[in-house]
């Protein structure tokens, strides 16, 4: 299964996609595994900078704490580079996030860095979120368009609170649990079980090609 994850530029401050992949009209940057998912995952306040070459890269939630503008503009670089229109290909978009963090003021300056990028991600993840639905109404309103996101519950787990996984199960399988988002959670499965076969070949595809481009 392709896949690719984000990370942050730390000299020019772009949101970068690092790619187990190629795409034929990108920058494609050689990365490890381990060295992908350090890049993804660096937070400024709790690690150094990953250097992937002579580059360094940190926290990709810094500018795409909800990466669903980036897994669009992916897909589009994939299937529809000519038009960038790819609403006409999506049969089913699901958003997954790690729940609402909420937003409560921090009086210590030596955290107030940290409160005030917490707050930058809450706030960036919520007006990315609004700009899409805007975007993809159609699939909002024909229910082709899922977000599941823990609304309540997760509010005093820090992100560096590794240990409060029992907290976060049960905050989930609380969200979950609730009829509306049973509801949802079967209208998303029906739409994935009539286009998993189809998207599957055509993935297979579509990187088979690319495969054959870097070839010649």
């Amino acid at each position: 299964m392709a896949s690719f994850v984000c990370t942050t530029s730390h000299e020019t401050k772009d949101i970068v996609r690092l790619r187990d992949y190629n795409v034929p009209s990108k920058d494609n940057i050689s990365a490890t595994i381990c060295q992908a998912a350090l890049a993804t995952s660096a937070a400024t306040t709790f690690f150094d900078p990953v250097y992937i070459g002579k580059r360094k890269f940190v926290d990709g939630a810094l500018g795409s704490n909800n990466p669903v503008d980036e897994v669009e503009g992916e897909a589009a670089d994939i299937w529809c580079p000519g038009t960038g229109d790819l609403k006409p290909l999506v049969k089913c978009f699901v958003s997954i996030g790690t729940g609402d963090p909420g937003i409560a003021a921090i009086e210590d300056k030596a955290l107030k860095f940290l409160s005030e990028t917490l707050v930058n991600i809450a706030t960036e993840t919520g007006r990315t979120e609004k700009k899409f639905i805007a975007r993809w109404a159609k699939h909002y309103d024909e229910k082709r368009y899922f977000r599941f996101n823990v609304e309540q519950g997760l509010q005093g787990v820090g992100l560096e609170e590794y240990r409060e996984q029992g907290k976060i199960e049960a905050a989930t399988h609380r969200y979950l649990d609730h009829q509306a988002q049973e509801f949802r959670v079967r209208d998303c499965v029906q739409n994935l079980k009539l286009k998993r076969g189809s998207a599957m070949s055509n993935i297979s595809r579509i990187l088979s090609v690319c495969r054959d481009h870097e070839l010649k």
